[in-house]
């Protein structure tokens, strides 16, 4: 009975969706714009988003010719590096903690800093959280 009553509301569901399929793809023929003015203005920008991306391609290739762009890039590689290992180091303290929610107050060059952890392993600064990305 149960099982006949399922079967009848999966077929309705079924009909129904094939309506609803029908009717969206009704609207996007009707929502379909076929001026001329806005096709000629569509390849437009279409043809203006190449040229910007060829000028960013071409501005890229120029940077990465610099020295100094490589610096601030080999910089930036090892400051992300350094982050990893803080953070891997913060979440290896955290697991000799007992699990229970706390709070800390720490005082840094930018004032007051408060640090929040939950027992999920999850560490709020300021109330942004800091994910351990291993």
């Amino acid at each position: 009975m149960v099982h006949d009553k399922i079967q009848l509301a999966i077929k309705e569901v079924r009909k129904r969706e094939e309506k609803l399929k029908g009717i969206k793809k009704d609207m996007r023929a009707e929502e379909k714009i076929e001026d001329e003015q806005y096709q000629d203005l569509k390849r437009g920008l279409k043809e203006m988003r190449l040229q910007v991306k060829d000028l960013e391609d071409e501005a890229l290739e120029d940077l990465q010719k610099s020295e100094f762009y490589n610096e601030l890039r080999d910089l930036r590689l090892k400051a992300e590096e350094g982050l990893a290992q803080e953070r891997e180091n913060l979440f290896k303290l955290l697991g000799e903690v007992p699990l229970k929610p706390f709070e800390i107050d720490v005082k840094d060059e930018e004032g007051m800093v408060k640090i929040q952890a939950a027992p999920a392993m999850r560490i709020f600064v300021n109330g942004k959280e800091i994910k351990n990305k291993v």
